[in-house]
């Protein structure tokens, strides 16, 4: 509970700067002032929350499932299956690391706590009660060379050193072009990982991005951006390898 309420307080704290972090509402609200998109907030375990940049684009069209071809892991919400094909040339080293993840059941019971329209939804280390869920294992090196974040695409997040990226991670909801990596605008110079690309249930993760938030409260990491209702992962198995 305290990790928590320290996190919280940290957000509150750096709103007003940070991707895969927050500003002045986590990632950030469309509504509030522009945010630049290297901000970033951090998780009790380090990871960061992707922060929206000053400009959202009006969600477009899924693009075309993409040229890659890797293995398939199927996220069951509450709400519905989400399919994800993981990128194992683009992003090797994340994409095992989710993978890794999977296999050792750590997104089950997952839940999503950031919920940002237009921009992204995030998951990984908190459940429905907001319980913070370690990790078993440990940060990844940042890989963006092949770097696209579209609507549909999934990525780490981290904090603001590049390689401190562990199991939070995010699914776009719109191009955000902002995530990329933006030489000269620290701490977003070097962007955030794109690791998979949903190709089944994007009309689930829109579901998911429409749903009634709740009001802000005390064990809230992004008040104002936690569903009202529990949106949880049942369960998440590698259904092709």
């Amino acid at each position: 509970m305290k990790r928590i309420l320290a996190m919280a307080v940290l957000a509150a704290a750096l709103s007003g700067g940070a991707m895969a972090q927050e500003t002045t509402q986590p990632p950030i609200d469309p509504a509030a002032a522009p945010v630049d998109p290297a901000t970033v907030t951090t998780l009790p375990d380090g990871a960061a929350q992707p922060v929206e940049p000053a400009t959202i684009n009006d969600p477009a069209p899924a693009p075309a499932a993409p040229q890659w071809v890797g293995p398939e892991v199927k996220l069951e919400t509450s709400m519905g299956d989400i399919v994800i094909v993981l990128d194992m040339e683009g992003a090797p080293k994340t994409a095992k690391q989710f993978l890794t993840l999977v296999k050792g059941k750590h997104y089950n019971g997952a839940a999503v706590y950031r919920i940002e329209p237009g921009f992204v939804i995030q998951f990984g280390d908190l459940d429905a009660k907001l319980d913070y869920r370690k990790p078993k294992t440990g940060n990844v090196p940042l890989e963006t060379e092949n770097n696209r974040h579209t609507r549909g695409a999934i990525a780490l997040a981290r904090a603001e050193e590049p390689g401190s990226g562990q199991s939070t991670v995010y699914i776009d909801l719109s191009e955000n072009t902002g995530l990329g990596a933006t030489p000269g605008a620290p701490p977003n110079t070097t962007g955030y990982a794109v690791f998979g690309h949903v190709v089944q249930g994007m009309d689930i993760v829109d579901a998911i991005a429409a749903v009634e938030l709740a009001p802000p409260g005390e064990k809230h990491p992004f008040p104002g951006k936690l569903p009202k209702v529990a949106v949880v992962i049942k369960k998440a198995t590698v259904v092709k390898e």
